[in-house]
């Protein structure tokens, strides 16, 4: 977190005795409160710096990491082959059929593109782990479609 702004202890402006101990960031230098919660305070500490973070963050990464999406995206489609494999490794993995100590991450999504000759992907084992374990984006845009309130269907 940057030095220069801490969490406190703060007093929103309601009644405090219903919403308990509150916390803030201020600048340190100046004193003034940079972050509250639109006047209702964070519930923790960590709440307040992850939020001030989230708020302060570069957004040009977030336009890096939808095009490594994208990227990633085409090359599974391309290559459904390789997902089955993973899906179905992950899925024995995970079963109880390998060794107690095998486990699915990203070392063993590495280990898989080497095995089946993969390699000098635009992106990384790490990244393509990530994507995997999250879903695609159809199925994610899926779910979240099924999942707002009023939804006439249940979570897909």
């Amino acid at each position: 977190m940057y030095k220069r702004y801490k969490a406190i202890v703060f007093t929103p402006s309601m009644d405090s005795e219903k919403t308990g101990i509150r916390y803030a960031v201020i600048d340190m230098e100046s004193g003034e409160i940079v972050d509250d919660a639109q006047g209702y305070g964070y519930k923790s500490a960590q709440k307040a710096y992850a939020g001030w973070a989230y708020k302060h963050r570069d957004k040009s990464r977030d336009t890096e990491k939808a095009a490594k999406e994208v990227i990633i995206s085409k090359w599974i489609k391309e290559n459904r082959t390789f997902v089955r494999l993973l899906d179905t490794l992950a899925f024995e993995i995970i079963k109880g059929s390998h060794a107690p100590e095998d486990k699915v991450d990203a070392s063993f999504v590495r280990k898989l593109l080497e095995e089946n000759g993969y390699k000098d992907l635009p992106f990384s084992a790490h990244d393509l782990y990530k994507y995997w374990k999250n879903g695609t984006v159809f199925n994610r845009k899926r779910k979240e479609k099924f999942s707002e309130p009023g939804s006439n269907r249940k979570n897909a």
